[in-house]
């Protein structure tokens, strides 16, 4: 039976917290490279595939302000309120803690404090079993009830002062304080609410249909309003709905399910829905919180991150492998919650948390190298066998496929539809898929993805002392409880090192040396100091110690995090006398990470003398990461800019109008051009074309036209709700969204 991977342990701050179940030992952190394939080192920070452990929705923050903690819940899927926990996993201790039983784990912005919701105690006087939201505040060792009566929580203000959640979906606000009575948003319900992490606005989620239950286009699916409650606007319509959070700096309220996109935080709808990114994604959540980078996931596809300061943007793994079977006639999964990924980054962005159902390490994957017809149970054939059983079954997208032998590159004597699978999710299947897969099952394409079923399914030994989870003994369950789909693993909670911390930069001042922490800090713990290449320091120095540099030598310093990982060393110092060095908490006065480079005929000279020349470029240049942007001017006036992306490409392309933005463009690091936009002289964004290559062409696959940000007409296929029955051209008309052809 394998051990979990985490050890109840009391907070360094000596707080103690009652054991809820006790847990072996595993180890601590599981670091590897997936078998997949790539460079991304994933941690596997918990193992136990019978229960769920989950790090919230992908727009809910699951990380201290500090990047040490991770808060996750720890539960049965299908048990009930009661059958949760909250956990707090410290990557400086590599522990687990058990909190207490309870639900929806929320970080504060600036504090280490941890608030969720739970149900009373039993025995404590009084008699309101009402939900409590508790408060833990975890650098003072002290934890309190904040307010009673709330159902949910969504998160906290940018501010720390304020909780914002919903009672049965009608929204309120409650003063982070003990006793603090909650608030009532009123004429607002819904479910969410996220606050911006910046700025005094939160987000919630309210759908509107029509009586048929139909979208209605234009009307909302995600509001905003102030923190009392007042200034209620449309923050997005229906037409575009999708998933949606904040960016990390709190500028954008971000799209999902397209090229990653956003709208300013100030600018309700009808406004402009900027593409940020050359890279699309179906969730979308904020990776760290200086705003540039945002990431994104998907269960059956790739895990994403962009960087918002080129528009680049790449995945980090290829697949997430995550994904629960349902048979033609029941839902084992109800949607696909119980299988989101749900990914978000860590405050400077150098880990993405994220969860997934399927063994990263060692679960077998491989690849269809020949296409099997659908009508054929012979074989299918793949790059390897490697890993797999001997006989078994097969997880070929939601379709089980048992077989019966194999060789090292065949699986022999195929049974399609093994369990009553089909290659859809229940609610995606419809009566006449249903019947045309008995028929003739579709043909399994060369480049599918296989993964294994029998390592999806909880070990035997492991469901021997487990009584059926609850909704299988329910008698309302419609499903098969002696079939393997019930005993499928839940997810562990993982984490991907997606770039190194930020070195410092060490410089003279005066007498003294002094290390300027790198340009994101947040997660930082300490620092280890170089001397010509060897490590002075026992331990890592802590913000503001101050360390004697023993003679003359190049110095060079690294920056580590909490959680163990280091940068890259800083730029060298030469020092020519034994020196104090004094570690700085913050970035001092006057201090740039940048420095702008004027350029004439290739000549650097003055900014003046470049803006009264007749063309003239402007470089960006960082200290770390070199030229970030290119800017082109004709006697002072911009006229194009580059901002560029790996390898120094030309990602996000400008191009101005006399001094205006007119046209933005994005191109892939390998040249080809994925999307274009056209700007009005009052900076709407009039018209946004997509492209895909078709049989060698590049063609467009989407083109909306926009009206002072309202969107008016489409050809192609838009978002997930712009083209809502199948592409084609589709106008406004009045309230409506219509189907020309």
């Amino acid at each position: 039976m394998p051990a979990r991977s985490r050890a109840l342990y009391a907070l360094a701050v000596g707080l103690a917290f009652p054991a809820l179940r006790p847990l072996p030992a595993f180890g601590g952190i599981d670091r590897f490279l997936p078998r997949q394939g790539g460079t991304t080192e994933i941690w596997r920070i918990t193992h136990d595939v019978t229960m769920r452990d989950w790090a919230d929705y992908h727009n809910v923050n699951c990380w201290s302000p500090d990047g040490r903690y991770i808060g996750y819940e720890h539960y049965e899927p299908y048990g009930g309120e009661a059958a949760g926990e909250v956990h707090i996993y410290d990557l400086h201790e590599d522990k687990d803690v058990a909190v207490e039983a309870g639900s929806h784990a929320r970080w504060a912005n600036r504090h280490n404090w941890l608030f969720y919701t739970r149900r009373p105690p039993a025995g404590e006087p009084g008699g309101d079993r009402r939900r409590q939201v508790m408060w833990l505040d975890i650098d003072a060792s002290r934890r309190v009830r904040v307010a009673t009566g709330p159902t949910m929580i969504g998160s906290v203000s940018g501010d720390d002062r304020w909780l914002l959640g919903a009672n049965r979906r009608a929204g309120l606000r409650v003063a982070v304080g003990a006793g603090s009575v909650p608030i009532p948003i009123e004429g607002a319900t819904g479910i969410q609410w996220i606050a911006n992490p910046v700025h005094p606005v939160v987000f919630w989620r309210e759908d509107h249909r029509d009586a048929s239950g139909n979208d209605l286009p234009f009307a909302p699916t995600r509001l905003w309003c102030d923190l009392e409650g007042h200034n209620i606007v449309t923050a997005s319509p229906m037409l575009q709905r999708c998933h949606q959070s904040w960016s990390g700096d709190g500028t954008y309220h971000l799209h999902g399910g397209q090229p990653m996109s956003g709208r300013r935080w100030n600018e309700p709808f009808p406004s402009n829905l900027h593409f940020l990114s050359v890279i699309g994604c179906g969730d979308v959540s904020p990776c760290g919180r200086s705003g540039r980078w945002i990431c994104g996931s998907s269960n059956w596809g790739a895990l994403q991150i962009a960087d918002l300061w080129s528009g680049d943007g790449y995945n980090y793994l290829d697949h997430a492998l995550s994904w629960i079977h349902d048979s033609d006639s029941y839902s084992y999964c109800a949607g696909s919650a119980l299988e989101d990924n749900d990914s978000k980054g860590s405050p400077d962005g150098t880990k993405i948390a994220f969860v997934t159902n399927y063994d990263l390490k060692d679960g077998p994957i491989t690849r269809v190298t020949e296409t099997l017809p659908g009508a054929s149970r012979e074989r299918l054939v793949v790059e390897s066998t490697d890993g797999f059983p001997a006989s078994g079954s097969l997880s070929v997208r939601h379709e089980v496929v048992g077989y019966a032998s194999k060789t090292t590159t065949t699986f022999e004597r195929l049974v399609r539809g093994l369990h009553g699978t089909t290659p859809w999710q229940f609610e995606n299947l419809t009566r006449e898929r249903s019947r045309q897969f008995r028929e003739r099952p579709p043909d399994i394409g060369k480049g599918t993805l296989i993964t294994s079923f029998d390592a999806r399914c909880i070990p035997q030994p492991l469901r021997a002392d487990r009584p059926l989870p609850r909704k299988f003994r329910s008698e309302r369950f419609k499903g098969d409880p002696n079939s393997p789909l019930v005993w499928q693993t839940r997810t562990d909670l993982h984490a991907a090192v997606v770039r190194r911390p930020d070195p410092p930069h060490l410089r003279m001042a005066g007498e003294t040396a002094e290390l300027i922490p790198g340009e994101n800090h947040r997660e930082t713990f300490g620092y280890h100091i170089f001397r010509d290449g060897n490590r002075i320091t026992a331990s890592a120095l802590r913000p503001g110690a101050v360390l004697t540099l023993p003679g003359a030598a190049a110095y060079t310093a690294c920056a580590v995090e909490w959680s163990g990982l280091e940068s890259e060393p800083s730029a060298p110092l030469m020092v020519a006398a034994r020196t104090e060095l004094r570690t700085l908490h913050e970035q001092p006065a006057g201090f740039s990470w940048t420095r702008d480079r004027w350029l004439v005929s290739g000549t650097e000279v003055s900014e003046q003398a470049a803006r009264q020349a007749d063309a003239a470029v402007r470089e960006i240049v960082h200290r770390v990461e070199g030229v970030l942007h290119r800017e082109w001017y004709e006697r002072g006036v911009i006229v194009r800019r580059h901002d560029l992306g790996r390898e120094k490409k030309a990602v996000r392309r400008l191009f101005y109008e006399s001094g205006r933005l007119a046209r933005r463009e994005y191109h892939t690091v390998s040249g080809e051009h994925a999307s274009t936009e056209l700007f009005d002289a009052d900076g709407y964004i009039t018209e946004a074309i997509l492209y895909r290559t078709q049989n060698g062409q590049r063609r467009e696959y989407s083109h909306i036209w926009y009206r002072a940000g309202m969107p008016v007409k489409l050809v192609g296929r838009g978002g997930r709700s712009e083209s809502p029955r199948g592409p084609g051209t589709y106008e406004k008309d009045g309230e409506t969204w219509v189907k020309r052809d």
